[in-house]
């Protein structure tokens, strides 16, 4: 109706696009927003491998590396201070010797040089602080449960078949992927073909959110302010945040009045729009608008509860240690078996004729 000069200005707001911006002006942005995922929060998990939080992946490394000065300190001062003739299976020793004490074992260590004593009580200490706050790091991670976000990206609800995606019928974002000639674009084709894309109209959003969404199998893909108005009504409904959204956000979209090819009324509007935003005059009648908007922007991702140890918050422990008891007694056997093949080998190689 613009483009053919039956009405003035269009309010909108519209999404810029290049075909619209051929046929009218668009004033200046009311907002700029990304697309985002809307998913359902999952139920509370324990984590069986979470005895290995406490410490990160670089202080492990710190440890080993620490482990290994120790043992090189030893065996160099064992090598260049003590005599030749005094203990000499001091380097033999020392593996074993730091092993044990990080591992809280007893040893037995009255008769070595203050030098030796000196070292190893050091190495002692930090073990000792090390293993400690290991503990208390521990017990409270037990008690934590962590609330699943998996949908953090449109790829990562792609690449689950078992999940789908809700996009607004005739949407232009939509068409612009499922157009586009990128990876994302052949994806998101493949997933439509499977029937894996459900496009809805704008009305029946809110039920499919309340009950598909909420299931957790689908992702709703829209802007930010619809979303923020999406979950504070049903917040207002159920006082509960039972929906999160996605970290990353794309497809970044200018919404914009639309006016006839060089109108005056364009940039008259634009000059009054800029001083609105400026002032954060939108922002502000957006958020009154959809009460309750921002309760469920940032819902938890952990929980703590108190209840009694299960099997479920420990069975990678005894993953572990049943893997550990597995390759000893492999090596176990293959010792016996080494041994009792090696004289065998010794005789055939004798009885063969020189």
């Amino acid at each position: 109706m613009v483009s053919s000069e039956e009405a003035d200005i269009a309010l909108g707001p519209l999404l810029v696009t290049v075909l619209r911006a051929e046929v009218v002006d668009f004033t200046y942005p009311l907002r700029i927003q990304y697309l985002k995922l809307l998913a359902g929060l999952g139920n509370p998990e324990v984590d069986p491998w979470g005895f290995l939080m406490p410490l990160r992946p670089v202080v492990w490394a710190a440890i080993l590396t620490t482990l290994g000065i120790v043992l090189t300190a030893m065996i160099l001062l064992s090598s260049f201070i003590l005599p030749k003739s005094a203990f000499p299976n001091i380097p033999e020793s020392h593996v074993l010797i730091i092993v044990r004490v990080i591992l809280q074992q007893d040893i037995g260590e009255a008769g070595r040089w203050w030098w030796y004593r000196l070292v190893l009580g050091a190495w002692m200490i930090m073990t000792l602080v090390l293993t400690r706050s290991y503990a208390g790091n521990l017990m409270s991670l037990l008690a934590v449960r962590h609330i699943p976000q998996p949908y953090q990206s449109l790829r990562d609800v792609l690449a689950d078949p078992s999940a789908s995606l809700i996009w607004m019928t005739n949407s232009t974002p939509f068409f612009f992927y499922r157009s586009a000639a990128s990876s994302i674009a052949k994806e998101i084709s493949e997933a439509e073909a499977a029937g894996r894309i459900l496009l809805q109209k704008s009305s029946d959003f809110q039920t499919s959110i309340n009950t598909l969404v909420k299931q957790g199998r689908h992702a709703f893909v829209e802007t930010e302010s619809l979303m923020k108005i999406v979950t504070g009504e049903a917040f207002s409904k159920t006082g509960s945040c039972d929906f999160y959204t996605s970290s990353e956000g794309f497809y970044p979209n200018l919404h914009s009045m639309g006016g006839q090819k060089y109108s005056p009324l364009v940039p008259s509007l634009s000059r009054r729009i800029m001083v609105m935003a400026e002032f954060g005059l939108i922002d502000l009648y957006l958020k009154q608008s959809s009460p309750n908007s921002s309760m469920c922007a940032r819902p938890p991702t952990k929980v703590t509860v108190s209840l009694p140890l299960a099997f479920t918050n420990l069975w990678g422990m005894f993953v572990v240690l049943t893997g550990g008891y597995a390759v000893s007694l492999f090596i176990f056997s293959t010792e016996l078996l080494t041994a009792h093949l090696i004289p065998v080998f010794q005789n055939v190689m004798d009885m063969i004729p020189k």
